[in-house]
């Protein structure tokens, strides 16, 4: 997850209540926006949370279902110790149920007009989102209540979502860009199961049981392991009145919870060097070890990263691009796992040890001076002009409420960073630039294609 991402311009006071409205579900809290908005958090006595924010400039709304529930909690727990299942359910919520069966659900959100219907499964959540017209709503809760409630586990069509799956990740491992992230997450972590793909490995999905997925099925999606998250043309009365019906009855469960293996200080650089077929240039992935989203350092991290990669005056841009060096080159923070990850493709008459060089002097300059403040400024001027473009999508304000609460606990984190963040200063950059852009804290992958053959004559 990059942070920047998920950042958003806002001051916001925070009103705390515990006001029960009715028997069917509690006012947790209402917080109010900068803009005058305000968000409201709500929950069922079944543990069902749900966060609304309206928006009426249009008859749209954004419906959004998210599981605390991912390849992490999978590798932990005791009745698996494998991944791959999270992800495997992802695509079996959308097989069917007894009222609706394998096809229905696509075919009735279509005839709603839903749009951006998807699915993601990641190390730590798995969430659930389309947009509708809001007359939709009702309709919509029933079907999305069912498929959590009711979903069909047929034997036959768990081993035909088993085969799409496996045929998903073999065009993954295809991919040798998608091969050096999934080499730096095993690099960088030696303990954490962050060194396993979310995906799982081919005998993993081959090899998960029907026993298995009722039980992954019945513990985690669960109404206390999920939060609904609504963004636009709807209100308490409305949407209270159709979770309650549809959701209400659902039964709590258990949820198994693990505490995280500690990850050991890295003290050396790590180094792995891999080819693939299907390269045609070098690759180079640099991940230096950060603190988490919780610590007040990510937020100089994060506009670091800006300083270095973004816009057309980026650092990066300008040394590896635009010289001709590289194709692409960015910076961005990954947040579980938590790392500053530098990506770079280079031309294809150049090596990833040139890049690494300029990565090393950038770095080394950041971390010696200053930043400028015009260039300081343009960074910032960067990240406000993202945030005001995604404060005004129904969309992307779900995705920053329902990402920051399942990786840091705190739907509201991405509020609480913007405040922290305009009170950022150039010295700031320097100082995180130094405490955590060190070598010996830093892993690196070069994915190479491989050598050509000499030729004889």
């Amino acid at each position: 997850m990059k942070i920047k991402y998920f950042l958003v311009l806002a001051i916001c006071t925070i009103i705390q209540t515990h006001q029960v409205i009715a028997a069917d579900y509690e006012k947790v809290a209402e917080k109010k926006l900068f803009n005058g908005e305000v968000l409201t958090e709500y929950k069922l006595p079944n543990g069902l949370k749900v966060i609304l924010l309206p928006r009426h400039e249009a008859k749209v709304l954004t419906f959004q279902t998210w599981f605390d529930i991912g390849s992490l909690d999978e590798k932990m727990d005791a009745k698996l110790k494998k991944t791959g299942l999270a992800h495997l359910f992802e695509h079996m919520m959308f097989r069917g149920t007894d009222k609706y069966p394998d096809g229905k659900f696509d075919e009735l959100t279509s005839r709603m007009g839903s749009d951006k219907q998807n699915a993601t499964t990641y190390f730590y959540r798995t969430n659930y989102y389309e947009s509708i017209p809001s007359n939709q709503l009702k309709k919509l809760l029933e079907l999305e209540s069912d498929r959590m409630a009711n979903l069909k586990l047929d034997a036959a069509l768990l081993e035909k979502e088993k085969g799409a799956v496996v045929g998903e990740l073999r065009r993954a491992l295809d991919n040798p860009g998608r091969i050096a992230w999934d080499e730096l997450n095993r690099t960088v972590f030696e303990v954490a199961p962050f060194r396993y793909t979310v995906i799982g490995t081919e005998e993993e999905i081959k090899g998960f049981s029907f026993e298995e997925a009722q039980y992954f099925y019945k513990t985690f999606y669960a109404p206390n392991n999920a939060t609904i998250i609504v963004v636009g043309d709807t209100n308490e009365e409305e949407l209270m009145k159709w979770v309650v019906k549809y959701y209400g009855d659902m039964k709590s469960q258990e949820i198994p919870r693990y505490k995280m293996p500690e990850e050991p200080a890295q003290k050396k650089e790590r180094r792995v060097e891999k080819t693939h077929p299907q390269a045609t240039s070098d690759i180079l992935l640099v991940g230096y070890r950060i603190p988490p989203v919780n610590s007040p350092d990510i937020v100089s991290l994060s506009l670091l990263s800006t300083h270095l990669s973004t816009g057309m005056e980026a650092r990066l841009r300008k040394a590896l691009v635009d010289s001709g060096i590289a194709v692409s080159a960015g910076c961005g923070i990954s947040n579980v796992p938590d790392y500053l990850e530098f990506s770079v493709s280079l031309s294809e008459k150049h090596k990833a040890e040139e890049a690494l060089e300029i990565i090393d002097r950038e770095v080394n300059l950041v971390k010696s001076q200053t930043v400028k403040k015009d260039e300081f400024d343009r960074a910032l001027n960067q990240e406000l002009l993202s945030l005001y473009n995604m404060i005004e999508d129904n969309s992307s304000m779900a995705n920053m409420l329902g990402d920051y609460l399942m990786v840091s606990g705190d739907y509201m984190r991405g509020f609480e960073i913007i405040d922290q963040f305009k009170k950022l200063k150039p010295a700031d950059l320097k100082s995180v630039a130094k405490k955590y852009l060190n070598k010996e804290s830093r892993s690196i992958v070069i994915v190479r294609p491989p050598s050509k053959k000499s030729s004889r004559s």
